[in-house]
């Protein structure tokens, strides 16, 4: 092909070089008259150059601006620098806001948490009690703590458990108020809520035992008391130490249940320790000492613990940064269309700089041009001068035309050579081609019988390991029941023998050893009827083996025809799957990465048989059996439509009903399989395909073999059932058809 081209490509150049000898005869007429106009033409350029005035640009001008511009850029930088602070101390506050707030929701999220597990403890409408509290606090006189849960910190959760099984469960629901008027106002509006208000009066004060530990305390494990271990608002604390003498409760370690009863020496009457709480009591009457033990129970309402105040501090917090950000950024506004203005003043100046260095410019390049032009028409002048006579070029265009026709011989030459080498080339490649389809063909069919090989090989091996497990069970069976008899009686050489005479099988000696039973009975019962029963049984053994004997050739019988049937049509089944299977994976290819059918075969069982089909989407996995657990319901759909299609040249049955073929399909999945259906129903000789209630995709490629019918009904839609009561094809319905 390169030949013909390249000889094609030297003819085309011999004709341009007659061409050329041509155009230089013209050529040569006109260059007397081209030299003469060059001439007018340069003294005319010579003289515009001559007439052109020398232009001075204005430098002071020019410095003047500069300096100007150089002043606003300084003053816009210093600007720029000073907004750049201030944006780096916004994000710095903006970081700040966020991490308060970020806080504050960890906050109240965990008051939210505590409120649930009051509410799942029984306290049903604590949310509304809480909520209520916080939308009315502006009416109150004065702070209202509650519910007391949210009030109370505890670091370890020991002293939860402690402190939550000490105090009644209706104290962590409890409001407290500092003044009688908001208790008041409380006890009316919270009444719904089953919650309890208490009122703390702080001019009374308490009488609080002071904390001193002491060393006798120490020696014993105790190391703190109930009051110490958490953090709540002074009213708090005191309402539950008052209420419940929190500091008469002290805290121990496990050593001090080892040392229990020396607590009440102490003077000690109530104690926890992190497995039990003991309480003392002393009697009225005689003086002596009781004594009572409980089991500590785990905490279920402080498993989260957040500090009013905190939350209070916080959002003072989030208000100061946020008037804060906003005075920052109107800083940074007003800084930034400061900036503006100096850039804008700096570029007006620049503008005009450039203008009058464009001007100096453009008188510098009409010069320059001018020069430049009178150049060229004295070069112009002098090639023209120099140019060869008509004469000399001709010939050498002569030359040149011969040595391209000789050229064209000698590759037309070659190309002939070439067309006979290419005809045995193609006839060697079609020999070979049939070659190569013979060898996939038995390539195919030994791999076919290479996989029922190596079925039949797994089947084989694990048929072996089981009898392997089997014969070594009876091993054992036989060493135990060996060493179990040696227990019993020593065998001499005559039990040998006479063992080596007995029955090999289990069932043969279980008879042999009934026989013997029987003729011991017999021997020592004297039964007169055994001898008749015997003959009679014997009687019924001989025709029961008979019978069996004969069932057994006849199921032999049975089984070579079965072989012989199976031998008849397992090889056009085969063939048959191989057949599906390469139009199936050829479709799935087209479809999704790749597929196969194959023939799931179960040796004589033939009620196993079946078709499986194995399919992967994507690249990296591996061919799966088509199933629910490993593809989806899209996947699947695509998979048995394009088995369907792959039927569709080997079937006989006259036409297939199709409902919602795309259902679960996405759009791109949705168009191939729909064009893999049209050009298989499409085919001669191919069943009829009823697609129903498609949905199909828009702009969807069709046959003229598609016909669309619309089922349409109702007073209202008479004109659009006309236009489809003929049920034509798509092509005369389009007007594509002729």
């Amino acid at each position: 092909m390169e030949i013909m081209e390249k000889e094609y490509s030297m003819g085309v150049q011999a004709k341009g070089k007659y061409t050329e000898m041509e155009e230089l005869r013209k050529q040569d007429e006109s260059r007397q008259q081209r030299i003469t106009r060059a001439r007018e033409d340069l003294v005319a350029a010579e003289l515009e150059l001559s007439n052109q005035p020398l232009y001075d640009p204005p430098r002071n001008e020019i410095e003047r601006l500069g300096a100007q511009i150089t002043e606003f850029e300084i003053s816009a930088n210093q600007i720029k620098c000073q907004r750049t602070d201030r944006e780096k101390i916004l994000n710095q506050k903006k970081g700040s806001l966020r991490n308060c707030i970020d806080r504050l929701r960890e906050m109240e999220n965990a008051s939210n948490k505590l409120l649930q597990a009051l509410r799942n403890s029984g306290a049903e409408k604590i949310f509304d009690a809480y909520e209520w509290v916080q939308q009315h606090r502006h009416e109150l006189r004065k702070d209202v703590y509650g519910p007391l849960l949210l009030e109370v910190k505890v670091q370890n959760k020991n002293h939860a458990a402690y402190l939550e099984d000490h105090v009644p469960y209706y104290i962590w629901k409890s409001f407290v108020t500092l003044d009688p008027a908001d208790r008041d106002v409380l006890v009316r509006n919270l009444k719904t809520f089953d919650v309890p208000v208490l009122n703390y009066v702080s001019d009374n004060g308490i009488d609080k035992m002071p904390f001193h530990i002491s060393n006798e305390m120490r020696k014993l494990g105790i190391y703190s008391r109930l009051d110490q271990v958490f953090d709540a608002p002074n009213a708090v604390k005191d309402v539950l130490i008052s209420q419940h003498r929190l500091d008469h409760s002290y805290i121990g370690t496990h050593e001090t249940d080892k040392m229990a009863d020396r607590i009440p020496q102490l003077e000690i009457l109530d104690l926890w320790t992190p497995a039990n709480h003991y309480r003392w009591t002393t009697s009225r009457y005689g003086g002596h000492i009781s004594a009572s033990v409980e089991s500590v129970r785990p905490s279920r309402l402080f498993s989260f613990s957040s500090d009013i105040g905190d939350i209070e501090r916080l959002r003072s917090t989030k208000v100061e940064l946020e008037g804060n950000i906003s005075n920052l950024e109107e800083t940074i506004k007003s800084l930034q269309s400061e900036q503006r203005h100096l850039e804008d003043e700096a570029a007006n100046l620049i503008k005009q700089r450039e203008e009058i260095i464009n001007t100096v410019q453009l008188e510098k390049k009409k010069r320059r041009e001018l020069q430049n032009r009178v150049d060229l028409r004295k070069r112009k002048l002098e090639s023209m001068m120099k140019e060869d006579d008509l004469e000399t070029n001709i010939k050498k265009l002569v030359d040149q035309a011969r040595n391209m026709n000789v050229q064209r011989f000698h590759l037309a030459l070659e190309t002939k050579k070439l067309l006979v080498e290419a005809v045995s080339l193609k006839w060697s490649f079609a020999e070979k081609h049939i070659s190569s389809i013979e060898l996939d063909m038995k390539i195919r069919e030994l791999e076919i019988d290479l996989k029922q090989q190596e079925k039949a090989a797994l089947q084989a091996t694990m048929q072996f390991e089981e009898c392997k497990k089997v014969t070594e069970h009876c091993k054992q069976e036989l060493l135990a029941a060996k060493r179990q008899a040696e227990s019993i009686a020593l065998i001499t050489d005559e039990l040998a023998q006479e063992f080596r005479e007995m029955p090999t099988t289990v069932e043969e000696l279980e008879a042999a050893i009934q026989d013997t039973i029987s003729e011991a009975n017999s021997i020592l019962f004297l039964n007169q009827n055994i001898l008749q029963e015997y003959e009679s049984r014997q009687h019924k053994i001989n025709t029961i083996a008979m019978k069996l004997e004969a069932d057994d050739k006849e199921l032999k019988r049975h089984l070579s025809e079965i072989e012989t049937l199976k031998e008849s049509w397992i090889p056009t089944l085969r063939n048959l799957v191989a057949q599906i299977n390469e139009t199936f994976s050829h479709n799935f290819q087209e479809m999704a990465v790749a597929g196969e059918v194959s023939l799931d075969e179960h040796e004589m069982d033939f009620d196993k048989f079946g078709i499986l089909i194995k399919v992967k989407f994507r690249e990296a996995g591996q061919l799966q059996v088509l199933s629910a657990h490993h593809q989806s319901g899209g996947e699947r759909s695509v998979s048995t439509i394009l088995y369907l299609v792959s039927l569709q040249d080997l079937t006989n049955c006259p036409f297939r009903v199709v409902d919602e073929i795309n259902q679960g399909m996405d759009p791109i999945n949705e168009r191939k399989m729909f064009q893999q259906l049209v050009r298989a129903a499409s085919q001669p000789s191919t069943p009829q395909c009823f697609l129903l209630t498609p949905k199909l995709l828009p702009d969807l490629e069709y046959s003229d073999a598609c016909s669309i019918l619309n089922i349409m009904n109702g007073p209202w839609i008479e004109m659009p059932a006309k236009a489809w009561s003929g049920g034509d094809c798509w092509g005369t319905v389009m007007g594509l058809a002729a």
